[in-house]
C-alpha cells in the first residue's frame, strides 16, 4: 500500500476547519455590533457598573436578540433601588401612624399589659384606703402612657425624616437628644407622682394640703410634657410626610432625565445598529421604573423604537422628542 504524506499546513487547516466553523455563528456580527451599541448606551445614561462583590448590584444594561423582532436591552439602575427605600418609607409611616397615632385606645391597652405592676394602679385595698379620692386623682392624672407614646412616635417619625433625607447626621443627633431629654422629663414626673401614691398609701396624715398643691403642680406638670410631645410627633410627622413626597418628586424628576437622556442617545447612536434588519425594532426596558399597578407591584417601564425611526432620527428629519413619542412607552 502507497501511503501519501499529507503536509503539516494542510494537514493543520483539516484539523482546525470544523472548530473554526463551529466559532462562526449567524448572529455573531449583530451580537458584535448590539454589544458595542450597549457600551456606548451606558456611557451615554451615565450609569455606574461598580456594583458590589464581582461587580454584582451595580448599574448595567443586559441584552438579547430576538428573531423577528429585535432587539431587547433591560436597564437596571439604581433608580429602582431608590424606589424601594421610597416605598420600604412609606409603608412604615402608615403602620406606625395605624400602631400609635390613630388608635389611642391600642396605646392604652398595650402599656396596661406591658406595665401590670404600675404604682399608679388601684388595688383592691386601695379601693378601702380612708384617701381613696386622692388615690383616684393621682391616677386619673397619670399621663405617662401617653406621654410615652408620642415620645416613641416623635422619635420614629425623626428616624423616617433622616431616611427621607429630610435632615443632614447633626439635625438628627439634636432631635434625638431633644426626644431623650423629653423622655427623661416624662419618667421623672411618673416617678413624683409614683411617690406620692405611696406616700398616700402609707397613710401620712395632716398633710392634706401639701398632698392637693403637689396634685395640682404634677396634674399641670403631665399635661404640660403630653402637649409638648404630641406637638413634636405631629411636627415630626409632617416633616417627615414633606421630606417623603419632596423625596418622591426627585426621583420622578430623575426618571424623566433618565428617560430624556435614553431618548437623544437612541436617536444619536441608535442607527449604528447596522446589522439589525431593517424591519425589526430595538425595545428598552428601564426595570422597576414603571407605573404603580393596581395591586402595588412595581412595573418596569418600556420604550420600542423601530429601525426606521431610528434612522430617520439620524438624519434629522425627525427630532429626539418625535422619536420619544414613536417609541410606544408603556409600563408593564
Amino acid at each position: 500500500m502507497v501511503r501519501i504524506a499529507m503536509p503539516a499546513a494542510a494537514l493543520a487547516a483539516v484539523l482546525l476547519a470544523p472548530a473554526a466553523a463551529a466559532q462562526v455563528g449567524p448572529y455573531d456580527p449583530l451580537k458584535r455590533n448590539v454589544d458595542a451599541f450597549t457600551g456606548m448606551l451606558e456611557q451615554a445614561l451615565e450609569l455606574d457598573s461598580v456594583g458590589g462583590l464581582f461587580g454584582l448590584g451595580g448599574e448595567r444594561i443586559d441584552n438579547m436578540y430576538l428573531a423577528g423582532h429585535g432587539v431587547v436591552l433591560e436597564v437596571r439602575s439604581n433608580l429602582a433601588n431608590a424606589r424601594s427605600r421610597l416605598n420600604l418609607a412609606q409603608l412604615n409611616s402608615s403602620v406606625m401612624a395605624l400602631r400609635q397615632g390613630d388608635n389611642p385606645f391600642a396605646i392604652i391597652a398595650r402599656s396596661a399589659q406591658e406595665e401590670p405592676e404600675s404604682a399608679t394602679r388601684l388595688t383592691e385595698a386601695d379601693e378601702q384606703h380612708p384617701r381613696f379620692e386622692l388615690l383616684l386623682r393621682v391616677r386619673d392624672i397619670d399621663g405617662s402612657d401617653a406621654v410615652d407614646a408620642a415620645i416613641s412616635q416623635a422619635g420614629d417619625y425623626a428616624r423616617i425624616l433622616r431616611d427621607a433625607d429630610g435632615v443632614d447626621g447633626d439635625a438628627f443627633e439634636r432631635l434625638s437628644v431633644d426626644i431623650e431629654a423629653l423622655r427623661l422629663e416624662s419618667q421623672a414626673s411618673a416617678g413624683r407622682l409614683r411617690g406620692l401614691m405611696e406616700e398616700l398609701r402609707d397613710g401620712a396624715a395632716g398633710q392634706s394640703g401639701r398632698f392637693e398643691q403637689a396634685l395640682g403642680e404634677l396634674s399641670a406638670e403631665m399635661r404640660g410634657l403630653q402637649g409638648r410631645a404630641e406637638s413634636l410627633a405631629e411636627e415630626l410627622r409632617n416633616r417627615s410626610e414633606r421630606a417623603q413626597q419632596e423625596r418622591i418628586e426627585r426621583w420622578r424628576e430623575d426618571v424623566v432625565g433618565l428617560e430624556r437622556k435614553l431618548v437623544q442617545a437612541m436617536c444619536d447612536y441608535g442607527a449604528s445598529l447596522r446589522e439589525l434588519p431593517a424591519d425589526e425594532n430595538v425595545t428598552v426596558i428601564l426595570s422597576g421604573l414603571g407605573e404603580e399597578s393596581s395591586g402595588g407591584g412595581r412595573a418596569n417601564l418600556v420604550h420600542t423604537f423601530s429601525k426606521a425611526d431610528l434612522q430617520l432620527c439620524e438624519a434629522g428629519e425627525i427630532d429626539s422628542a418625535a422619536l420619544g413619542g414613536r417609541s410606544g412607552r408603556y409600563s408593564y
